[in-house]
This record gives structure tokens, sequence and C-alpha cells, in this order.
């Protein structure tokens, strides 16, 4: 956000995780990090929705990750230890194919083990797809994977999904723990309903294709009937508003072609995100 030194360190932390492997159609992950933070120099310190200055409690960009070479589980491994070391901060993953979303979490259930808290979580995930397959392209801990892997530990909520397998929907189906809300009945008033079924604290990951082509085309498997800009803070908002969030993730932006603004959306998003943080812990 091209900020005075004083404010570039501080409670909000900016992680870049440039990871994409065997993704399932188009290609550019990796580099949609790169827009997002190069677009975020040009955004507004004042969120006027949200009456919010959160670049006062000061914002860390760490250093994007090296990962382009390593495996799904070494991925799995180096996020984790680098969330570790964010005690007692924000962090927002900036990805990368979905896949980083399991190295966010598994770094906050090694923060959540040290805590003497010891507060347990669960995940919400804004999504067009699933997710929920047992392997793709030959790994477990593919981006089509990340919510049954989470499965295995975490309660879930999955909202905006408008693609799946009907074995994903079987295997959801039989796992009561893991709610699903499919894009063409989804509401503000069955997202409230189903929160109480979720822990207090929820860790947050968005996969820009929840958002419908007609606003965010640059990801790598679009597909139509999303979510639009207000109608997505709406949620977020009312996410806030019922539950604590302690960590979030943006993942699957691939910038290809006239992408300038969607990367200037996808950085104003991440800042809303702060400003609602902000705005819930000054409560």
């Amino acid at each position: 956000m091209n900020l005075p030194k004083q404010y570039q360190h501080g409670k909000f932390v900016i992680l870049p995780l440039p990871y994409e492997q065997n993704v399932t159609y188009g290609k550019g992950a990796s580099r949609g990090l790169e827009e997002i933070i190069r677009a975020s120099y040009f955004l507004e310190y004042y969120d006027e929705q949200f009456d919010s200055e959160p670049y006062e409690e000061g914002i860390t960009l760490l250093k994007p990750l090296q990962l382009k070479k390593c495996t799904p589980e070494q991925m799995i491994e180096t996020v984790a230890e680098t969330v570790l070391q964010q005690a007692e901060k924000f962090v927002i993953g900036l990805g990368g194919d979905h896949a980083v979303t399991l190295g966010m979490v598994k770094g906050m259930e090694l923060l959540q083990e040290k805590s003497e808290n010891q507060n347990d979580f669960s995940v919400i995930i804004l999504d067009a797809h699933a997710d929920f397959r047992d392997s793709w392209n030959g790994s477990p801990y593919n981006h089509a994977c990340v919510a049954r892997q989470l499965a295995k530990k975490r309660d879930l909520l999955i909202a905006g999904v408008r693609a799946m397998d009907s074995d994903e929907a079987r295997m959801i189906a039989e796992r009561p723990h893991v709610h699903l809300l499919k894009s063409h009945e989804l509401s503000l008033r069955k997202i409230k309903a189903l929160l109480p079924k979720l822990k207090k604290n929820v860790y947050l990951s968005i996969d820009v294709d929840v958002f419908d082509p007609s606003f965010i085309r640059n990801t790598g498997t679009p597909e139509p009937g999303g979510l639009l800009w207000d109608q997505l803070i709406d949620i977020l908002r009312l996410i806030f508003q019922e539950k604590e969030v302690i960590a979030a993730d943006i993942v699957e932006f691939a910038p290809r072609e006239n992408f300038r603004a969607e990367a200037y959306a996808l950085a104003k998003l991440v800042y809303k995100i702060m400003a609602m943080k902000e705005k819930k812990d000054k409560k």
C-alpha cells in the first residue's frame, strides 16, 4: 500500500504464497499475488464503508515464500512454519492455488497448540467448487482436495458452490460436520442459520472463483452464477459480526489479460477484511 515506514510492521501480516502445482484448467495462480500487491499501492488508506483506517495498526508484507519447486507436503510444512512465527498477528495468505490453505490452516493449528487458551476453530470456504475429492492429479493435497483434507479435523462451511462431482456430494452428505451452501440457494439468512454450528473462532478462505466471471474472469476455473462484490462483502460482514475470524487467505487469482481492475478489487478485498477485523476488535 506504499505505506510510510512507521506503518510497515504491525498487527496485520500479508504472506505471499506463489505456489501452483497440477492445476485443473487455467494456469497463472502463482503470479496473482504479485499483481494484487502491486495494485495495493493505489488504495485509499481510509475505508469509508467501515469508517476504519486499519493501516494505523501496521501492515507487514513478508517476502514471498520459495514454494515453486516444493512438493505439496513440503509446501504445507513451509507455510505452516512461517505462520507459526506470526503469533498474535492477523495473517492473510495470498495464493497461489487453493492448496496453500492446507499450510495456512496447519500453521494456525500449530499456533493453537502453543496457546494457553487452546481455542479450537472451524473453517469457512467461499468457493465455486466443493474441493472434496480424495485425490486429484495424483495427490490428496491438490487444490481440488482442500476441503476434503480439512474436513478430517475441522467443522466446515463451504458456500458458493456451483460445480461438483456426485461423489463429492455424497461424501459431504455423509459428514454432518460439513455444511454446504450451493450458489443457487445461497442467502444471508441461510448462512446465519449455519454459523452457530461452527466454532466461535473461524479461519476464512476465499477462492476468487466464488465471484461471477462478469466480475473476476482471471481465475483457473471460472464458473457462471457466482457472487458480485456487494454480495460477498455482505457475507463477510455477517461472518465477522457472528464469529472471531483468526486468519484468512485469498487464492486462485490467475492474471492473464485485462486483469488490472480485478487485481485492484482483490487488493481492496484484503483491506476490507482488515477493516472488518479492526472494527470487530475495537468493540
